[in-house]
């Protein structure tokens, strides 16, 4: 069981959904062609930012844990990547509070738990020349005709990006 979401079909192919304490979260698959260097290789078209914004939260502290917001974002990937099966997902842990860590963590567990839905989780961690980490992972289908070059790409992109 989830929330009921809605997709938006914007250009940031955006989902919405409301928690039953009334907090709003967006989630955005937004086009990052980019994102693994090359912009002209054959799967360029079907790279994504993965994106979960907290857009409204009447509590004022830090939402409660709650089940069924991995349960739905669970669902909103696995609606995405069925309407998009070639799409390949980077999820870049948001640092600019330093909490990088503590995302990766609470999206590993929202992930592993839902392994069900058709996708798997390559992760990789970029660190920069102050010995700052930032986790960062690609999902894909497992049959995703580019797989292997774009495991590779990633983990070339994040090689080069390490100090």
């Amino acid at each position: 069981m989830s929330y009921p979401f809605l997709f938006k079909a914007d250009v940031d192919n955006s989902y919405g959904f409301e928690t039953e304490l009334g907090i709003i979260y967006n989630v955005k698959f937004k086009p990052s062609d980019y994102l693994l260097g090359d912009v002209k290789t054959e799967y360029s078209d079907y790279l994504f930012e993965f994106v979960i914004q907290l857009v409204y939260n009447p509590l004022k502290r830090n939402p409660p844990l709650d089940r069924l917001v991995s349960t739905t974002i669970a669902a909103i990937i696995e609606d995405f990547y069925f309407k998009k099966n070639k799409s390949v997902c980077i999820y870049i842990c948001d640092s600019s509070d330093g909490r990088q860590s503590l995302r990766k963590r609470k999206f590993d567990e929202w992930f592993y738990s839902h392994e069900n839905i058709g996708v798997i989780k390559y992760d990789q961690i970029i660190t920069d020349s102050a010995g700052n980490s930032y986790p960062l992972s690609v999902i894909l289908r497992k049959d995703n005709p580019y797989f292997m070059e774009i495991i590779l790409a990633f983990s070339n992109i994040t090689s080069e990006n390490s100090k």
